[in-house]
């Protein structure tokens, strides 16, 4: 449920507890700010040592104050926070702002004080956003409560791009350099510890404002994956992109990001796979968030898929943005005959019409002539979006393309972004043609095709997942499975034998090995001889996971001379290696051949939840870590995507004569691993198929090692 933030970013009246008739201090900006970026509600400064503060009445204490207050400001050094905070419940504030550092950031007190905050926000219901924080903006209706010198700027551009930064001095920077960039927002806010209300809140708030076409957010961490989930899935069916510079990738930044704001940052992986599963647009850098929203800004139409098209003036740009769209996954059609008839009628001979389109400088001769070649692009029906690259096409001329591009883009639905490889001193005159147009450029190629084609990949993404119509529940998955494989789980230990494991995945669908538990040798050969040989002889224990290094396993047993024996040595073997160990006895299974290996897994991310990786065996998960994850629930189609994604892929496609493997088997492991998954998420810890046997195409899959554990409260 999407909280009211109503109050907090548009607030009938305003308290500022700490305020100081010294504007240039931390605890005097924010009313200055107010002031000067017309606030028209209530301001009441509270301040023993004052009785007024440029005219306004100043307050002893927030309890003085005569009217009702929406929101407080709190500038006061963090050992008063919490009693300023107490007199705010009592006075039925809806929400206050904490601009103090010193808290969980700082050491055990602040920990302490930040914990007890926490505790009234909860038992109180006075929404808090912070500590450490640099506070909020809505700029639709020049509410500024805040302290950050970027509110030094006049005016402050309102546009349709909402921002949420855990950081408050990184964070009002990018704000900043948006603003240079033209980037306007209609709400911003820096979160800050988060104490109580935390970045999703806000992000969720702002995907639901009518005037926000894009939300940008800077994260560190964040505190809920299913409410992440739930916002991602509503921003994909408003069509409303959400881009992220989520910072945390390598193991010294994480540790670096739980410093700054004692948060988790989570396994960057993991995010990596949420991003893309729900059309987040990952940003690399502060200028790819900033590029981004800009050109969102400028543009009315969403592109509605990946087919790029690309006009230049010269044919080494037109290489440049190719590749750069490749490895973007963009498509670059071919253009059919009729597109490149009408192109090549107006360039000359040494021009391309193909895509790439170079017109090269000499398309500029004729009046009409660039605008035919406009007109033509964006009648392509396999053209979403384009790419315009101009280099030295300088005074009149580049004036002429500039008013061309500025036309087209007022009247096709088609977006367009340029890329004028030129300095402001040269051009000045075009780009401000482009500016005052609407039209968004950048001096590099690449980041004009960067920009363009993230909502490319979010449009077509989001197309993707708004026409499946399947469950993300596998059909094939038996009645009663959670109860069954419950009942399985509570009758073992903290692991699962890989017998006892096999049963539980039998229990959703999962084909394993025909095989049994043998306690004795002879046992062992009345089982072995039922299930035909060749056969695997496997110890059965909860407390050995790792059978080769214990001497536990041998494969390819021909014969009954060769079962007995093999059983002695395993026992002997295992017994040796770990005394005491637990043993169930020996599992005797058959050899399944003709099969390609893979990893089917499962893990319990504390941030995102249950998530699902695949991958194929040996070296290729070992060595060169080749594998694809998704934050469950995962359907059919992400399990394709899934399979497809690894880079060993063409191995099960049937690659150079290999025989094509049952990849849609596959897939439909991994859909009832995610079932499982969600319906017993408090119970399995991990879940590690490995591996999975992989027949031809048509003849399935089998599981021939399994290893299952349960979680604390499992």
């Amino acid at each position: 449920m999407t909280l009211d933030l109503q109050p907090f970013f548009s607030p009938g009246s305003i308290a500022i507890i700490g305020a100081s008739s010294n504007f240039q201090a931390i605890s005097g900006k924010p009313f200055r700010f107010l002031l000067e970026h017309g606030y028209k509600g209530d301001i009441y400064p509270i301040n023993p040592k004052y009785d007024e503060i440029k005219g306004y009445r100043c307050y002893k204490s927030i309890l003085d104050v005569p009217g009702p207050v929406d929101a407080a400001l709190i500038a006061v050094n963090f050992k008063l926070v919490l009693p300023m905070l107490q007199q705010c419940v009592k006075k039925g504030v809806k929400f206050a702002t904490i601009f103090a550092s010193g808290f969980a950031e700082s050491g055990a007190e602040g920990k302490a004080l930040q914990v007890k905050i926490g505790e009234l926000a909860k038992e109180s219901g006075l929404g808090i956003c912070g500590p450490n924080c640099q506070g909020m903006v809505n700029l639709k209706e020049g509410i500024v409560g805040g302290f950050s010198a970027s509110f030094e700027i006049r005016p402050l551009l309102k546009g349709p791009i909402g921002y949420v930064t855990q950081s408050g001095a990184l964070g009002y920077s990018i704000f900043n350099l948006a603003q240079e960039s033209g980037v306007g927002f209609s709400f911003i806010v820096s979160t800050g510890n988060e104490v109580d209300l935390h970045s999703l809140d806000f992000l969720e708030y702002m995907i639901e404002d009518p005037e926000t076409d894009m939300v940008v957010a800077y994260l560190e961490g964040i505190k809920n994956g299913k409410q992440f989930a739930r916002l991602a899935n509503r921003a994909l069916e408003l069509g409303k992109p959400i881009a992220a510079l989520k910072v945390g990738r390598s193991e010294i930044g994480q540790k670096a990001a739980a410093s700054h704001t004692g948060s988790l940052t989570g396994s960057d992986a993991v995010f990596d796979a949420f991003f893309r599963q729900k059309g987040i647009i990952r940003a690399d850098d502060i200028e790819d968030l900033i590029d981004v929203a800009a050109l969102r800004q400028s543009i009315s139409h969403m592109p509605q898929g990946k087919g790029l098209g690309i006009i230049t003036t010269s044919g080494g740009a037109g290489i440049l943005v190719a590749d750069a769209a490749v490895d973007l996954d963009l498509d670059i059609p071919e253009l059919d005959e009729k597109t490149r008839e009408t192109i090549m009628e107006v360039i000359p001979p040494y021009g391309s019409a193909l895509n790439p389109v170079d017109v090269t400088a000499q398309v500029i001769n004729v009046a009409d002539d660039f605008m035919k070649v406009l007109q033509a692009m964006l009648d392509n029906p396999d053209i979403h979006a384009l790419v315009i690259v101009i280099t030295m096409i300088s005074g009149a001329s580049g004036h002429k393309m500039a008013q061309d591009i500025v036309k087209m883009a007022g009247v096709s639905d088609k977006p367009m972004v340029v890329a004028w490889t030129a300095g402001e001193r040269l051009m000045g005159e075009n780009l401000k043609v482009l500016s005052d147009g609407g039209v968004q450029y950048f001096n590099s190629p690449v980041r004009a095709v960067k920009a363009m084609g993230s909502l490319m990949r979010f449009s077509a993404h989001r197309t993707e997942v708004l026409r499946r119509t399947e469950s993300p529940r596998s059909p094939g998955i038996p009645e009663g499975a959670m109860g069954t494989a419950s009942a399985i789980l509570a009758e073992t230990g903290k692991s699962l034998t890989e017998h006892q494991g096999k049963l539980f995945l039998q229990s959703y669908g999962i084909p394993t090995t025909r095989e049994d538990v043998a306690t004795s040798q002879e046992e062992a050969v009345r089982i072995g001889e039922s299930i035909g040989f060749p056969l695997a002889l496997k110890i059965d224990s909860p407390d050995i996971l790792h059978k080769t290094e214990a001497g536990g396993l041998k494969l390819g047993i021909s014969s009954r001379e060769e079962l007995v024996s093999a059983y002695d040595q395993v026992l002997s073997n295992c017994r040796s290696y770990a005394p005491d160990a637990r043993i169930d006895g020996v599992l005797v299974q058959e050899m399944v051949s003709g099969g390609t290996e893979v990893i089917v897994g499962l893990n319990n991310d504390p941030l995102l939840g249950p998530t699902v990786m695949f991958g194929l065996g040996g070296i290729f998960v070992e060595i060169l870590k080749d594998v694809s994850l998704r934050v469950a629930p995962v359907d059919y189609e992400d399990a394709m995507s899934m399979i497809r994604e690894i880079k060993g892929y063409k191995v099960l496609a049937g690659a150079r004569g290999r025989t094509p493997m049952d990849v849609e088997a596959i897939a439909d492991v991994l859909v009832k691993v995610s079932c499982m998954a969600m319906d017993l998420e408090d119970q399995i810890s991990e879940l590690d198929i490995n591996p999975l046997l992989v027949l031809p195409r048509g003849r399935g899959v089998c599981v021939a090692d399994a290893l299952v554990i349960k979680t604390d409260r499992g």
